[in-house]
């Protein structure tokens, strides 16, 4: 009995250390390259769910959540780059509304042609902001490319 004890600890101690660690990174990367997908098919919000849920699910798989950032900053460019079309398309619109108002003689009844002067405005603000919004992503993926 004596001699089972402590033969029976080692055996339970060389099972322990000989089982393998799996490698994070390789178990992180497949839900990398799905988001890369998704990011692909413009479904930004899923491929954002899944960054996420990849940083959650292997926080110590740091590699591959160092590009998992990168793809990060990638869907937030092209989601800033979607928007300043839309915004852009919409500003030509508008901007013919007003030239078509400016035209008039709308001597004394002013109200529509101001209205339409201040969508104008508040439109090209907007497209100032996204537009700075790009310019800032682009160089925050060059920085990180870099680092």
């Amino acid at each position: 009995m004596k001699k089972i004890l402590p033969l029976a600890c080692i055996c339970l101690l060389a099972g322990a250390c000989t089982s393998e660690k799996k490698d994070p990174n390789l178990e992180a990367s497949p839900m990398l390259e799905a988001a890369r997908e998704l990011m692909s098919e413009k479904n930004y919000e899923a491929a954002t769910d899944t960054i996420l849920s990849m940083r959650k699910k292997y926080p110590t798989a740091l590699e591959v959540r160092r590009q998992g950032i990168l793809v990060m900053d990638s869907i937030e460019l092209l989601q800033a780059q979607d928007s300043l079309k839309v915004l852009n398309g919409i500003l030509q619109i508008e901007k013919q509304k007003l030239d078509s108002i400016s035209r008039l003689n709308n001597r004394g009844r002013n109200s529509p042609y101001y209205d339409q002067k201040n969508k104008v405005f508040y439109l090209r603000q907007n497209m100032d902001e996204m537009d700075a919004k790009v310019k800032f992503f682009i160089r925050k993926i060059e920085e990180d490319k870099k680092s």
